[in-house]
């Protein structure tokens, strides 16, 4: 009997623990760098529902300063999954210092890391800010100010340090690592750039520059890591598409250009990877185009924000693939979140929603977790 009563008490210990797994899988959380304007700098975490609604849970300070400026395309804050655990970062350009927070997934909390924030080994306020990309157990910051790359080891708690810095060939404003964990693909504002990463050591060796046709900005990598799409600062649409070579190369396919929408600094694909979403800056507008084979892109439709936003900024994109979230400048802070569906895009009742007082500063955010990069 007592052995019964033993499997019995077993079996309902795992089925608990597989359900808290699972519930703490399926929550949506977002957070954001504030960036607020001449202040201390803080992250806001908050949860997304199956409506599309978002929910501010708190605000932690970072404990660095902000840049209270930024490039459009940067990327300031991002996660990464480590043995022990959900790591947060988010970058300080006001003192170039990045906060590094251990992550509560069944609740969303934030837990900031012994030593935090670590220095990114630049000295001094970075106005355009601090780009953020993470591969695992390595950390790369972009800093705008000196045209540099900070490659920092991620330790099992979270906490960073700081392994060497690379000069390259321009100010990194969009920076991603590509799936398998291969190549770092960076956009300077004009040329874009591939480095081979060294996992043991944090080595970057360059491949490029590359030199596309115009100014590129933000990028995304398809989640098969064979190719990279560059949204460029233009009057316009223009997006250009290249390929990423077994060896890390980069080869221009296609250079998509269209009137619809003013600027397109940011960009990121669907989760099955058939769409691939653009914002207009300028306008406050996402343009949706399709994605086919080689590179090519067709343009479906454009759909203007609700206001009060002003710009669309960064674009994030949670596991589901349903919904679409945008950093809007505005004074406060504000996110739009819309619903795809078969590419089409539908912004959602009470969408944008309030995050922080901000003075109009440009804010980044991510999604945890994420899709496949």
């Amino acid at each position: 009997m007592k052995s019964l009563l033993r499997q019995w008490w077993l079996l309902s210990l795992v089925g608990i623990f597989a359900w808290c797994s699972g519930n703490a899988r399926a929550q949506q959380y977002i957070f954001t760098n504030n960036n607020v304007a001449n202040s201390e700098n803080s992250t806001t975490a908050m949860t997304l529902n199956i409506k599309g609604e978002l929910k501010v849970l708190k605000t932690y300070p970072t404990g660095g300063k902000s840049a209270g400026s930024g490039y459009f395309a940067l990327s300031s804050v991002t996660s990464a999954r480590g043995r022990l655990g959900t790591c947060l970062f988010v970058s300080n350009g006001g003192d170039s210092t990045i906060a590094a927070f251990q992550m509560n997934l069944f609740d969303g909390a934030l837990t900031p890391v012994h030593g935090s924030p670590f220095s990114d080994g630049v000295s001094g306020a970075q106005p355009l800010g601090v780009g953020l990309a993470a591969r695992e157990s390595l950390l790369f910051a972009g800093n705008t100010h000196n045209n540099s790359i900070s490659v920092l080891r991620i330790f099992n708690g979270c906490s960073l340090q700081l392994l060497k810095q690379v000069t390259v060939a321009g100010s990194p404003a969009g920076m991603k690592v590509t799936p398998n964990g291969d190549f770092l693909i960076v956009a300077y504002i004009g040329q874009v750039d591939s480095f081979k990463i060294n996992a043991g050591t944090g080595e970057l060796t360059e491949l490029g520059p590359f030199t596309p046709k115009g100014s590129a900005a933000g990028v995304d990598i398809s989640c098969d890591g064979t190719t990279a799409y560059f949204g460029d600062t233009a009057s316009g649409t223009q997006v250009e598409v290249f390929s990423i070579g077994s060896s890390g190369e980069l080869k221009e396919l296609n250079n998509f250009t269209n009137k619809n929408g003013e600027s397109s600094n940011n960009v990121i694909l669907s989760i099955d990877g058939t769409h691939l979403y653009v914002s207009n800056t300028m306008s406050n507008e996402i343009t949706t185009l399709s994605v086919g084979s080689s590179g090519a892109l067709t343009y479906d439709s454009t759909v203007k924000l609700h206001k009060p936003g002003v710009y669309a900024l960064g674009l994030t994109m949670g596991t589901s693939g349903r919904d679409l979230l945008v950093s809007e400048q505005n004074n406060p802070e504000s996110i739009g979140v819309l619903v795809t569906a078969d590419g089409s895009l539908k912004e959602v009742t009470g969408s944008p929603f309030s995050v922080i007082k901000n003075g109009s500063d440009p804010a980044g955010l991510t999604a945890v977790p994420k899709g496949c990069n």
